[in-house]
C-alpha cells in the first residue's frame, strides 16, 4: 500500500510540474519571451509528448526566426494529432519559408488519395475502426443466427463488414511501416553543406541544402548521418543539423 501511495504522489508531482512547465511557457510565449517559452517547452518534452505542446513549440521557434525547429516541431504535433488543422496550417505557413522545397510531382490519383486518407489517420484510429469493423461482423452474425435478418442480408453484410475489416487493418499495418520503417528528420541549421562522404572535405561537397527541409535518414556514422531527398539527392551531414522525427 505504500508503494502504491509513493507512486501516486510521484505521478501527481509530475504531472503538477508539467503544468507549471506548460503554464510558464504560455507565459513567456503571451510576454513575446519566445526563448524562455521554447525552453520551457522543451523541457516538458522530457516528460510529456502532446499535439498542443508541439503546436505552442512550433509557434514560439516560428516567432524566433526558427524555420527548422518550427517545422520539426509542427511535423511532430501531426504525429499525434494529423487532422489538427490549425498545425497544419502553420505548417503550410512555415514551409513557405524553406528555401529548398521540392515539389512532388502528381502521381496516379487513386494512389494520392490513398496516402492522403491514410496521412490523416493514425495506427490508433485505424486499429479502432478496425475493431469497431469486426465488432460489427460479430453482430451481424448473431443477428443473422437469432433470424432478425435474412440469410442473404446478413452474408451481404458479412461480406462487406469483414472487406472493410481487412483492408482498414492492412492500411495500419502500410501506416505502421511508414512510421518504424523509415526515419525522417528535419534539418534545423540555417545552412549545410552536403558531402559524400562523412568527412569534412570541400572537395567532397556535393550539393547545399538549409533549414526546414525534411530529409529521409538512411544511416549513421560517428557523428555523421547520410541524408536523401526527395528528388533522390543523398550525402552525408552532421548529426547535430537535422533533428529526427522518430
Amino acid at each position: 500500500m505504500k508503494i502504491l501511495y509513493l507512486a501516486l504522489l510521484f505521478s501527481n508531482l509530475i504531472a503538477a510540474n508539467a503544468d507549471s512547465l506548460f503554464i510558464r511557457g504560455n507565459y513567456y510565449f503571451d510576454d513575446e519571451k519566445y526563448v524562455h517559452a521554447a525552453r520551457s517547452y522543451e523541457r516538458l518534452l522530457n516528460s510529456v509528448e502532446h499535439a498542443d505542446l508541439y503546436y505552442n513549440l512550433g509557434n514560439a521557434y516560428y516567432r524566433m526566426g526558427e524555420v527548422g525547429y518550427a517545422v520539426w516541431a509542427y511535423e511532430k504535433g501531426l504525429q499525434f494529432e494529423p487532422r489538427n488543422q490549425d498545425i497544419k496550417h502553420n505548417l503550410e505557413l512555415t514551409n513557405t519559408r524553406v528555401k529548398d522545397r521540392i515539389e512532388i510531382p502528381e502521381g496516379f490519383v487513386l494512389l494520392d488519395w490513398y496516402n492522403a486518407f491514410k496521412n490523416s489517420q493514425t495506427v490508433n484510429d485505424l486499429l479502432l475502426w478496425g475493431s469497431v469493423f469486426l465488432l460489427i461482423v460479430g453482430l451481424v452474425f448473431a443477428l443473422g443466427q437469432f433470424r432478425f435478418l435474412a440469410r442473404r442480408t446478413t452474408a451481404r453484410l458479412q461480406t462487406v463488414f469483414v472487406i472493410l475489416t481487412i483492408l482498414t487493418h492492412t492500411i495500419c499495418l502500410d501506416k505502421y511501416w511508414d512510421l518504424t520503417g523509415k526515419q525522417e528528420g528535419i534539418i534545423v541549421s540555417s545552412f549545410v553543406n552536403v558531402y559524400s562522404v562523412p568527412a569534412v572535405r570541400d572537395e567532397m561537397i556535393v550539393f547545399k541544402i538549409h533549414e526546414g527541409l525534411k530529409a529521409e535518414i538512411t544511416q549513421s556514422q560517428d557523428n555523421w548521418v547520410e541524408i536523401i531527398l526527395l528528388d533522390g539527392k543523398k550525402g552525408w551531414i552532421p548529426v547535430n543539423t537535422i533533428r529526427p522525427l522518430s
